[in-house]
């Protein structure tokens, strides 16, 4: 009897055990898919307020203004490790993730729209080191497009 109830034990056991797995894994899926949204969120954030601060620097009159504005946006978009960022224009997304371009890589949508963001922080670095008003201007406006395009479609 003593042999049967030892055997019965081992069989609960493992049970268990069995049935403990597939509870570990909806756990972690779950846990992976909050990170998902919370990387999603992130890099929304950063996105509008990039887009804002190109928005605005397209509208400056003085090129100092509009460099610091469209510096803001090349400085959301690489984030504090990125070639680009320079910390004398402000970190306007500081808080808001390690920058578009670094958080973007955790989402599913990354290689639809990782050409678009590349492509706005081209044309805003262009901005930046252009030393003409109206230049820096265009390019401010082309980068708040490419910015809110990527916005509609995350």
């Amino acid at each position: 009897m003593f042999r049967g109830l030892r055997r019965m034990a081992w069989v609960a056991g493992l049970s268990l055990a069995a049935l403990s797995l597939p509870a570990r894994a909806w756990y972690h899926a779950a846990e992976a898919q909050t990170s998902a949204a919370a990387a999603a969120d992130s890099v929304k954030r950063q996105l509008q307020t990039a887009a804002f601060h190109a928005r605005n620097a397209a509208n400056q009159a003085a090129l100092p203004s509009a460099v610091m504005h469209l510096g803001h946006s090349l400085n959301c978009l690489e984030g504090p490790r990125g070639a680009n960022f320079d910390r004398s224009w402000g970190h306007v997304c500081e808080g808001q993730g390690q920058g578009i371009l670094v958080d973007l890589r955790g989402l599913a949508q990354a290689g639809q729209v990782q050409p678009v963001l590349e492509a706005a922080g081209s044309l805003a670095l262009a901005g930046v080191k252009s030393g003409d008003l109206a230049t820096t201007r265009n390019a401010a406006k082309g980068v708040a497009a490419l910015l809110e395009l990527v916005l509609g479609t995350l």
